[in-house]
């Protein structure tokens, strides 16, 4: 197996050597896609059909994934690259550390998470960078077929998580300035994520903001309660109480009461 290969799913779908990528087709790409997003364990051969044709299936769909694997093990092999394994009821993609930017994003996180819970946010900052560092754009560009619109909602979910924790080192860091214009732009694309207008409340206070800060909890629990007929979380609530009261502010707490979109946290 070449170790000098690496794999991408952290943007467009790639497989490539240095700066050279190796050619691949719109289903081969789909399908190194399903098979990475379970690296090391066996896909299905249904798993397989389904994700990257759907239903109806096409007519001899098993013949056509073994076609398909053949094209992508041929690609693959041209580079040293022998890792696609046929087992009885499917295939397998065997990827080792640091061969695939998605393994590599993940574990960067922890460790930045792990820097945060020993108290060194600059440390935590410095691991978060290089995680984010390793996207390219939307999750999963270039490949097609049932799975990719789930996969890249779920992914980008991880993505917008570790921002928001990376967001939280620099508050922590008395670095509120540096996250204001970031924070306002996210806080537009996802106007209902609270995690995210809990930080840029406390970074336009802490600059000195105060009418702005308190100006979007209005805004949003104006849309929480017309949209979702909910208050906004008693984390906010007591943020927005200290603000009134001129007092200094916490660091908002990203748990998962915080984090993530306010429709799964509440079910």
């Amino acid at each position: 197996m070449s170790r000098n290969l690496t794999f991408q799913i952290l943007g467009v779908v790639e497989a490539r050597i240095g700066a050279d990528f190796v050619r691949l087709g719109g289903k081969q790409r789909s399908l190194l896609a399903v098979l990475l997003l379970q690296a090391n364990c066996t896909v299905t051969n249904t798993r397989l059909m389904d994700a990257v044709w759907g239903r109806p299936l096409p007519v001899a769909p098993e013949t056509r994934v073994r076609t398909l694997v053949s094209e992508l093990r041929r690609a693959l092999s041209r580079h040293g690259f022998d890792g696609i394994q046929t087992k009885p009821s499917g295939y397998v993609i065997r990827v080792e550390d640091g061969q695939l930017d998605l393994s590599v994003f993940l574990a960067k996180a922890r460790q930045a998470r792990e820097e945060v819970s020993n108290g060194a946010p600059g440390a935590a900052l410095h691991a978060y960078d290089e995680a984010l560092a390793l996207w390219h754009g939307t999750a999963l560009t270039g490949a097609s077929g049932p799975f990719v619109d789930a996969e890249t909602a779920r992914l980008e979910e991880v993505r917008m998580t570790v921002m928001e924790e990376r967001f939280g080192a620099l508050l922590q860091l008395g670095r509120p300035a540096e996250v204001v214009t970031d924070l306002s732009r996210l806080a537009l694309l996802h106007p209902l994520r609270e995690g995210l207008h809990a930080q840029l409340m406390t970074a336009l206070y802490r600059c000195g903001r105060r009418s702005e800060a308190l100006d979007l909890y209005r805004s949003l629990r104006s849309r929480l309660v017309r949209e979702l007929g909910m208050e906004p979380l008693t984390e906010l609530r007591d943020l927005q109480q200290h603000m009134l009261s001129s007092e200094p502010v916490p660091n908002p707490a990203l748990h998962d009461q915080l984090t993530g979109p306010v429709h799964a946290r509440r079910r």
